[in-house]
């Protein structure tokens, strides 16, 4: 008895994921970065806390300059505005731009990982 319900709840468990995965597609994704300008006398890593509360996939690839996963599709003005509304601007502003090649290479690759 026992062995046919677990036949039978692994049956429906397999026909689940099988549906599941031929119908839920992962969500798009672009990699841009993000570059903060911080003013005279303020925290440079204020900018890093916008990237955090937006809860992107971020890496600082240099001083104030991120990488940043955002769902697609994740124009570059769209972006801007929404961590600069992150960030007040007593304390610095940002600028978006396309990741370049070789950046989204190094991501792809894993040799660059993004954290949460």
């Amino acid at each position: 008895m026992a062995h046919d319900i677990l036949v039978v709840l692994t049956s429906l468990f397999l026909c689940y994921t099988s549906t599941m995965n031929a119908t839920d597609k992962p969500a798009e994704t672009i990699l841009l970065k993000a570059r903060y300008t911080a003013l005279a006398g303020t925290d440079i890593e204020y900018g890093q806390g916008a990237i955090e509360r937006n809860e992107l996939p971020h890496r600082e690839i240099e001083p104030c300059v991120w990488l940043i996963r955002v769902p697609s599709p994740g124009t570059i003005a769209a972006w801007t505005d929404r961590l600069n509304t992150a960030v007040d601007p007593k304390h610095g502003s940002f600028k978006v731009e396309t990741a370049t090649p070789e950046e989204t290479r190094s991501v792809e690759s894993g040799e660059t990982t993004l954290q949460q």
